[in-house]
């Protein structure tokens, strides 16, 4: 691999290292944001998200012969270099598994308000019925009248 090689894939594992932690950053404020119904700020946010992402497919569709030469001629780098590049892999692999992570803790947190809407609705829905049924059955006993007469 070439100097030129080495820097550009260095560059790489850093650039995606940076933007994984900046979908870290970013997941950690969705939560709070769950947390606070916040969800106006929350669809902003996750416009940002999508941003990020469309910048990593970008980084890695157009990076793939960096990725072969990185697996080819990794073993013949010069260990400083060697070591900055598998540091910044293994940053990124501790930040995906963080990531992942709080990625499901928020989606377990938005299930579990969903799941909570869903029951009150359900509840009031069915007070509504109970409040029919009373209503339809009282109406006709007050519309009556008795005939003292019979």
């Amino acid at each position: 691999m070439a100097t030129g090689g080495v820097s550009v894939c260095l560059k790489l594992f850093l650039d995606r290292r940076d933007l994984f932690q900046n979908l870290l950053d970013l997941s950690k404020r969705q939560h709070e944001l769950i947390e606070q119904e916040k969800f106006s700020e929350l669809f902003e946010l996750l416009s940002c998200k999508q941003q990020i992402l469309n910048r990593l497919d970008v980084l890695s569709t157009g990076q793939q012969p960096v990725w072969h030469s990185w697996r080819e001629d990794r073993d013949q780098l010069d260990p400083a270099i060697r070591a900055d590049c598998e540091a910044a892999l293994a940053e990124t692999e501790g930040i995906l598994k963080q990531l992942l992570n709080a990625e499901g803790e928020s989606t377990n947190l938005l299930v579990r308000r969903r799941d909570d809407t869903r029951r009150q609705l359900e509840a009031i829905a069915q007070g509504n019925r109970v409040h029919e049924a009373y209503r339809d059955s009282l109406a006709p006993a007050t519309h009556r009248r008795l005939d003292v007469d019979q």
